[in-house]
């Protein structure tokens, strides 16, 4: 007989605790970031001053822009770790479209600075091999290791389409 209270006893305390623990409690939407419009994966170049000629004989590597920790309109512009070697903060400009990053601020990857400038995205202007339209980014950047070069930076939105990976235009 007391093995069966027990059981009616646990019972009891598993269907409350059923209940209980599957109230949502208030606003189950997290909500987004400030600069979720322009987060994402990218496929950029960095080109020689004249926009044309690409440096250092580079080709296009998979950049991301992501927010910061403080969630405003700063954010992180990364190529992880590539050749370029380029991870620093920018600011999203009032439009929202358009980026620049405080002089000489500290590039994570090699400790040193970097400076961006003319940064710009714009919205459904790229049309993939996969024939996908998708965003351009482009944005100019002077580094600390090589003084008085401003390299230019195009690119457009990955898709992840596998005839879209890894251009070579």
């Amino acid at each position: 007989m007391k093995n069966i209270n027990i059981i009616k006893v646990f019972i009891l305390l598993c269907t409350v605790s059923l209940f209980v623990s599957c109230d949502e409690g208030g606003d189950p939407d997290p909500g987004g970031t400030n600069v979720e419009a322009i987060a994402g994966d990218w496929w950029v170049i960095a080109l020689e001053p004249d926009g044309v000629t690409p440096a250092y004989g580079g080709d296009y590597v998979q950049f991301s822009t992501y927010n910061t920790a403080a969630n405003d309109n700063g954010f992180w512009l990364d190529d992880n770790d590539n050749w370029m070697e380029i991870k620093a903060k920018a600011s999203l400009n009032a439009d929202g479209m358009t980026f620049s990053s405080e002089p000489n601020t500290l590039e994570l990857y090699t400790d040193e600075t970097v400076t961006v400038t003319n940064g710009m995205i714009t919205k459904n202007s790229y049309t993939t091999t996969s024939n996908t339209t998708v965003d351009e980014i482009s944005f100019e950047a002077e580094f600390s290791w090589d003084p008085g070069t401003v390299y230019k930076f195009v690119g457009h939105k990955r898709t992840g389409f596998l005839e879209d990976e890894n251009p070579n235009y």
